[in-house]
């Protein structure tokens, strides 16, 4: 509904500004580089609205009952969570308008934050990369969360103005700029968004209006509110935010975090509203939109058709897989991990999808998971490693680090030829080994304080010692950033496992034990083995095609690949 739209447009030949603001008598919008104020009139449904002349590049700012604040659903802060708002247009020259899409059995995807994925910490700086991915074969980008958070250096979680992406990385139209490019080499670019809370500084919405639930809480801040009074206009103020970006930026769809914490009691799920608006777009406009989500629920619901009672979702992490795999590798068992750690947990997944399938959780103290059932396993999303399995360590390392080569590149060979979708983190491609640590960029000493003691206390389950890096010190960030020292070893083997994945590993598939702890998927064209066996296994020689052996016989972290 137009009555409803969030943020500045054009309008004929001038500009309506339209503010969702109930709780505000009197707004007028003010107008920084003429300084000139202008009356906000009331509008349907709560709303404030504005029309005037302006142009774009000019900075602006509101005034709620006597309060400067940005415009909440800015297109740009060029000065950060505190300054002005800025015009944007949203017309870009697009030079590639056509460019290949991937279904979910083709998809490899690779996790980025865009402030450590280069020594420049830009979009720019990020362009010079795509020929990396093109060349390694890595066809789509998931870019962490961009929205403006407080200073300089987030992960991102942070964010306060949805639309607004950080000024620290660049540009508007510099990040436009890289998602033509990525679509030049065919790499799809998905965006990490944040629909489940707001961050703790620069947040104006509660000022405005019943923007968050009285009713709901979770960890990391208020939680939006979907379901209660006056939830329409805030429904419609994340709705219009997932067009916003796919169209305007055309990003090829969204990662939404932590949909476990979002909640909705309305007859409609937000989740599911989100996965159809989404499709519906792409269906208008001839493209094929991916909404992948996080979540720890383990609810095959998710990912099930909108028709067969699902949200309609294309995939969602699965976290089962890796911290099977890595608590076996490792021996890690503290906090969660401690509810996995033997081979059968791996077998589990490779069977079910879960493993936590309806089964009971002694971490958690009660039942956890749905039956996947017969849904493709390519719906859901494995990783050896990502943001959080490195950065909610306390010293952020790495799989490499802590597993050493051989294990390391058998849990990368187990999530890239699995029937899973695969996705890398920045970097373990070609073997980087700088970590990525939890980084902030705080106004001042108190809050920095109180982030570094909120950090510390993460860790009580864990046997980390509490020696751990200050997220506020700037060089936590700068060790953060990738070396791009790149190992012509590694590269190479995950260029040869990316390669032989598009090759033969499908959808359909079954999983075979022919030995004790060696693990058989066979493919319809191939078969690919995993050794967990302390003893040499001998595998028919007829038709290898790889091997991490130097012959047909596998021992403990070796993989085979034979033709069926």
């Amino acid at each position: 509904m137009d009555e409803l739209y969030h943020g500045i447009k054009k309008y004929d030949d001038n500009f309506i500004l339209n503010v969702w603001a109930p709780k505000i008598k009197n707004m007028q919008l003010h107008l920084l580089d003429k300084n000139k104020k202008i009356i906000m009139h009331d509008a349907p449904y709560g709303f404030k609205s504005a029309v005037f002349p302006g142009h774009f590049g000019e900075k602006y700012k509101i005034i709620a009952d006597g309060v400067e604040i940005p415009d909440p659903a800015s297109r740009f802060q060029p000065e950060g969570i505190n300054g002005p708002s800025q015009i944007i247009n949203p017309d870009y020259n697009f030079i590639h308008n056509k460019w290949r899409v991937y279904d979910m059995n083709d998809t490899i995807i690779e996790e980025i934050h865009i402030g450590t994925f280069t020594k420049y910490g830009t979009y720019r700086g990020a362009e010079e990369k795509l020929e990396h991915f093109e060349d390694m074969g890595i066809n789509t980008l998931e870019i962490m969360p961009l929205s403006q958070f407080y200073g300089t250096r987030n992960w991102g979680y942070d964010g306060v103005f949805p639309y607004a992406p950080a000024f620290s990385y660049g540009t508007p139209d510099e990040l436009k700029h890289f998602i033509d490019r990525a679509h030049e080499y065919n790499i799809n670019v998905i965006l990490d968004v944040v629909y489940n809370h707001a961050g703790p500084l620069g947040n104006i919405l509660p000022l405005l209006g019943p923007y968050f639930s009285d009713q709901h809480k979770n960890p990391w801040g208020p939680t939006f509110n979907f379901d209660g009074p006056f939830s329409d206009p805030v429904r419609s103020f994340i709705l219009q935010n997932v067009i916003y970006w796919i169209n305007e930026y055309k990003f090829d769809g969204l990662r939404l975090d932590a949909i476990h914490s979002i909640y909705d009691s309305s007859p409609v799920n937000i989740i599911k509203e989100i996965s159809l608006i989404a499709k519906q777009f792409g269906e208008k406009h001839n493209r094929k939109i991916k909404i992948v989500a996080e979540t720890d629920k383990n609810d095959s619901s998710l990912v099930k058709s909108v028709k067969n009672c699902g949200y309609g979702l294309d995939a969602h992490w699965n976290d089962d897989f890796h911290h099977s795999i890595f608590t076996y590798l490792s021996g890690e068992n503290a906090g969660y991990y401690s509810d996995y750690g033997g081979p059968e947990h791996i077998i589990r997944c490779l069977k079910y999808g879960y493993d936590y399938n309806g089964v009971y959780s002694n971490y958690l103290h009660k039942v956890r998971g749905t039956v996947f059932k017969n849904m493709p396993k390519n719906r859901l999303i494995v990783c050896d490693s990502n943001h959080d399995q490195i950065g909610n360590r306390a010293f952020g390392e790495r799989p490499l680090k802590i597993l050493g080569d051989k294990k390391f590149k058998f849990f990368a060979g187990m999530i890239i030829l699995s029937p899973f979708t695969p996705m890398l983190f920045q970097g373990e491609e070609y073997g980087e080994v700088s970590p990525f640590l939890f980084f902030v960029d705080p106004p001042d000493k108190k809050f920095a304080e109180s982030v570094f003691n909120g950090r510390k206390s993460e860790f009580s389950d864990f046997s980390w010692s509490q020696d751990v890096p200050n997220p506020a010190d700037i060089q936590t960030f700068i060790n953060s950033k990738l070396t791009w020292n790149e190992s012509d070893m590694y590269v190479n083997y995950y260029k040869t496992l990316i390669s032989l994945r598009k090759k033969y590993v499908s959808e359909k598939y079954k999983l075979y034990m022919p030995e004790k702890n060696v693990i058989k998927i066979g493919y319809e064209n191939a078969s690919v083995y995993f050794s967990l066996s302390e003893k040499d296994v001998k595998i028919n020689g007829h038709g290898i095609i790889y091997t991490t052996s130097k012959n047909n016989i596998i021992n403990k972290f070796d993989i085979l690949i034979k033709l069926n």
